[in-house]
Formats: structure tokens, C-alpha cells, sequence
């Protein structure tokens, strides 16, 4: 039978209120649905959380005071109060958010490898290499896109023609779009770490027909090794004990020949996942 869903209570990131999602999502790539939805989103009802499996987009209707949502792209911590999301903290005034941590320089390199990305602040371009030492056209970046540069750290912000660079403090925080894990500038070590040794992540996640035969899914990432046992997984709003309930092993989730296979899970039972992010 179906799990009893009453008391589902969960904190997540989102990638941000979209009428329709950006093209090649990423599995667990997660958004709430806009008021004019669109596309892959086509027909969902506004506020819903979308998340992506790896092969399709699953769905999740909240009801009022059950859930709050980290939005990378915002700052913004949201809470749905059963007919929007509303903003309950932001985080702008002093962990402004950006779009990656990137290279940067007024002078493109001579020397990369496919794939590497560079943010040229004399042209207000991002430049990606599409081959050894070969740098493609680069993409004019818009109004309000932000970058944290790995070599000067510094914090460049585009007005859609020029950048204004600010300088990041020993121990500044700062969110990263790119990954939603919150970065501190270390000045002594001359890097930017994730913001303590801990980045917890939490999902939520609906079985699929194919997790249901197989018992067990996917995790958008990794958990940190020596850190399994110390997942936190409910479903139903009952929470399950790891390693006796259920096994997490690097990003799976499984319960063969665990307590968990007992209940009789179906399609669109819906877990939620807390762990610490290898």
C-alpha cells in the first residue's frame, strides 16, 4: 500500500522558480514551478517541487508549512504557506550568491585543456576551451552574473558590459550557484574551501517504477565515506535507520534484504534524504 505522506516535513535547494527547466538537467536537479509553467513543465501546477531522476522529471506537491527550500539562485531560504513560497531568510547581505568560481584575467591563457572555463574581464566574456590551448568566441555575460575568481578572489559582477570587482574578506562567505554549497575564502591557505569540513545535502525523492523492482535510487552525489551510517532517511515522515532500515553506499540508497523492503513500497512513495556530501 501507498505510504501515509501526512507528515512529510523536508528542507531542499532548488535551483530556483522557473516557468520551465534549463536544457540537459543533471540528475537531482531540483526547482519549484512557476505561476506560467511550460515546456518539460508543461501542465504542473504552480509551487509544485520538480526534481530530476536522470531520465525524467518527477513531481511534488507541497501543502502549507511542510516545506522550506534553500534557492541557489536567489540566497533565499522559502517556505511554502500553502498558496506561494515566501521568503523567510536571505542570505544577500552577507552571502551574496554567484555563478561559479572560475579563473580569471584581463588576458586570455595560451595554455588549457578542453573543457577549462575563463572569465576575461577586459570583454565581459566567459571563454571555454574546446580543445588543448584552444579557446572558443566566449559568451557575453548579462546584467546581475556574478563570479567568484579563484585567481584573485575577487568577486566580479557584470552590468552587462563591464565588471565591478570586490575584494572578499579572509573568512567571506559566499554561495555557490553552481554546486549550492556555501564557500569561506581561506587568505592564508590562498583558497576558497567549502564552508567547513561538513556540506550536508538533502533530496526529495519519489520512486520510479524501475526503484521499486530494483530497491534503491540514486543520490544526486556522493556520500562522504565513514559518513553512511550517519544519513538520515524517512519516508512517510517516519524516520528509517541506516544500516538496518536501509544501506547508503556512495550515491546509492538500497533496502534488499533490509527492514525497509518489508513495507511494500510503490511507485511515488516519496523519501527524504539528509546526508553529508562527499
Amino acid at each position: 500500500m501507498a505510504i501515509d505522506r501526512r507528515f512529510l516535513d523536508v528542507g531542499i535547494t532548488i535551483l530556483g522558480i522557473v516557468n520551465a527547466p534549463a536544457d540537459n538537467p543533471t540528475e537531482g536537479d531540483q526547482y519549484i514551478v512557476g505561476s506560467a509553467s511550460t515546456g518539460a513543465f508543461a501542465g504542473v501546477a504552480a509551487n509544485s517541487v520538480a526534481r530530476y531522476d536522470g531520465s525524467k522529471w518527477n513531481f511534488s506537491v507541497p501543502r502549507a508549512g511542510t516545506m522550506e527550500a534553500l534557492d541557489a539562485s536567489a540566497g533565499t531560504i522559502l517556505r511554502y504557506n500553502g498558496s506561494a513560497w515566501e521568503i523567510v531568510a536571505d542570505f544577500n547581505s552577507f552571502i551574496a550568491p554567484v555563478n561559479n568560481i572560475i579563473a580569471s584575467g584581463t588576458t586570455l591563457p595560451a595554455s588549457c585543456s578542453e573543457g577549462d572555463t575563463f572569465l576575461n574581464t577586459s570583454d565581459n566574456k566567459i571563454y571555454t576551451a574546446t580543445a588543448a590551448d584552444t579557446w572558443n568566441d566566449g559568451v557575453a555575460l548579462s546584467n546581475g552574473a556574478r563570479y567568484a575568481s579563484s585567481t584573485d578572489f575577487n568577486v566580479y559582477e557584470s552590468n552587462g558590459e563591464e565588471f565591478t570587482a570586490s575584494d572578499i574578506k579572509d573568512g567571506g562567505l559566499f554561495l555557490n550557484k553552481f554546486d549550492g554549497c556555501i564557500y569561506v575564502y581561506d587568505k592564508i591557505a590562498g583558497e576558497f574551501k567549502r564552508n567547513g569540513a561538513d556540506v550536508t545535502v538533502t533530496e526529495i525523492h519519489s520512486l520510479t517504477a524501475y526503484d521499486v523492482v530494483a530497491k534503491s535510487f540514486s543520490l544526486s552525489s556522493s556520500i562522504a565515506v565513514g559518513r553512511e551510517n550517519q544519513v538520515i532517511l524517512s519516508v512517510g515522515g517516519v524516520a528509517q535507520v541506516a544500516g538496518v532500515d536501509f544501506t547508503a553506499s556512495g550515491n546509492l540508497i538500497s533496502w534488499n534484504a533490509k527492514a525497509l523492503e518489508a513495507i511494500g513500497l510503490v511507485e511515488g512513495d516519496t523519501f527524504v534524504v539528509h546526508y553529508i556530501k562527499a
